[in-house]
């Protein structure tokens, strides 16, 4: 689970921000089904959270960020090239100074905190430190001298006696550009890495998944043609959402690969040759279809695309393909798969723009059932919006409401509901829409724009 980030001078966020995922224990820090208990700690951590704010103030950086520290911790950067940083722009101080990331998560029933500061040219600082209840213990801590010499320090935590590989690489250090712990992530061993990194690199690669606007949650059709049950949950929650889908359905179709003819035979037959290891390939069909392609007998391909049931009211079943789908229906398509691991699995789900082409009521229902629906998991969605509909006290805790605001030299300010003095019977969207508590648009400007233009036309 994510305990806490921070980000110091990364695009719109220039002084240190943090995203706090730490109950209140002011608001009851033990509620359920809202959060969930941070080991070896009396800490409790929030199961879900919202980010609000206006257009450009911010939210979508965060989420930028957080996918940036995933890439750098997991595909690190190639030699000679430059680290990406975007450092605050608006200022020249900062523009010069270098990036700050802090994460804290639990992996494990461990908790971790991940530090890396760096600029285009290298890595200034990095660490890696888990606790033992209010003690922390370093696994290792990175270093550059002026001169570009790279130092790291194995901590405590490691056991440096079986790590021998981990200790070699500590001993070589990292290139200037490369963080040290996606060195530790090309070791061909998880036993090697030993527990401490392991942990961490798998929460990065496996619980943490970060859902930015247009991006897929995975191939739809593998996901259906795969699991039964995800199918039939997939198909009942469109079902109910009044979506006007009855069902999903696989249309599976053995074909020799000469016949499917809009795409090359011989590309085919390379891309399922430099995938042995995988059942098969998502491709995309002439008109924006998706198909799922797996191997057959020789010279042979098996197809599978999904198709949308419709029933009309005199009980005839229709099979549409879901490109005739509204952009609602497929952008919850797009959630599902989420909702469902949500539901069968531990995992951090980081979405920008949740609301994004559906009605307000299904995105509240989209929360609600990942609370209600799983209430012991352990697992997190975490969320940016414009959507005041769920600013509902009775849906979302006030320490789980964050809001994102500029300041008049153009920073952004993170801050919590939590920080104001709210009563228990206040409705929380109709204040944030008046302006109560920040982060919304200064729309002024527009109305006397509005006004200049209406006098110019009746004078013409």
């Amino acid at each position: 689970m994510l305990l806490s980030f921070s980000i110091t001078n990364y695009r719109s966020f220039r002084d240190e921000q943090t995203l706090s995922l730490f109950a209140s224990k002011r608001l009851g820090g033990d509620e359920t089904p809202y959060c969930r208990e941070v080991p070896g700690t009396k800490e409790h951590v929030l199961r879900v959270a919202s980010l609000y704010g206006a257009n450009g103030a911010g939210k979508s950086n965060l989420v930028k960020a957080l996918q940036l520290v995933q890439r750098l911790v997991l595909q690190g950067t190639a030699p000679g090239n430059p680290m990406p940083c975007k450092p605050f722009l608006l200022d020249k101080h900062s523009s010069t100074e270098p990036t700050l990331f802090e994460i804290q998560f639990v992996a494990d029933e461990n908790v971790y905190e991940y530090g890396l500061c760096y600029d285009h040219k290298h890595v200034h600082e990095e660490w890696l430190h888990t606790y033992k209840g209010t003690r922390e213990l370093s696994v290792f801590a990175r270093e550059q001298n002026d001169r570009g010499d790279v130092t790291v320090q194995l901590g405590p935590a490691v056991d440096t006696k079986h790590l021998k590989r981990i200790d070699a690489l500590a001993k070589v250090g990292a290139r200037p550009n490369q963080p040290f712990l996606a060195e530790v992530v090309n070791l061909d061993s998880s036993e090697a890495q030993g527990p401490h990194f392991r942990n961490a690199i798998a929460w990065f690669s496996s619980a943490l998944t970060v859902f930015a606007p247009g991006k897929r949650s995975g191939p739809l059709a593998h996901a259906i043609v795969g699991d039964d049950s995800f199918a039939d949950f997939a198909g009942r929650f469109l079902r109910d959402a009044s979506t006007g889908i009855t069902s999903l359905e696989v249309q599976s179709k053995k074909v020799p690969m000469s016949e499917f003819n809009w795409f090359p035979p011989e590309l085919l037959q390379r891309i399922l040759d430099n995938n042995p290891e995988r059942p098969g390939v998502p491709l995309a069909g002439p008109e924006g279809e998706e198909y799922w392609v797996e191997r057959a007998e020789k010279g042979q391909i098996t197809h599978h695309r999904i198709l949308a049931l419709h029933e009309t009211g005199n009980k005839n079943a229709i099979l549409l393909p879901l490109r005739d789908e509204s952009d609602g229906s497929l952008r919850l398509l797009d959630l599902l798969p989420i909702l469902y691991r949500l539901t069968k699995q531990d995992g951090v789900f980081v979405i920008d723009e949740i609301e994004r082409s559906m009605h307000p009521m299904l995105v509240r229902k989209f929360v609600e059932f990942f609370l209600k629906a799983v209430p012991d998991a352990k697992s997190q969605l975490i969320f940016t919006t414009h959507e005041s509909t769920l600013l509902a006290q009775d849906l979302m805790r006030r320490d789980s409401i964050w809001f994102s605001e500029k300041d008049n030299e153009g920073a952004t300010h993170l801050y919590s509901l939590a920080d104001f003095n709210v009563r228990n019977d206040l409705r929380i969207d109709k204040g944030y829409l008046q302006g109560r508590f920040g982060a919304i648009p200064f729309l002024g400007g527009l109305d006397e724009l509005m006004e200049e233009q209406t006098a110019g036309e009746t004078a013409e």
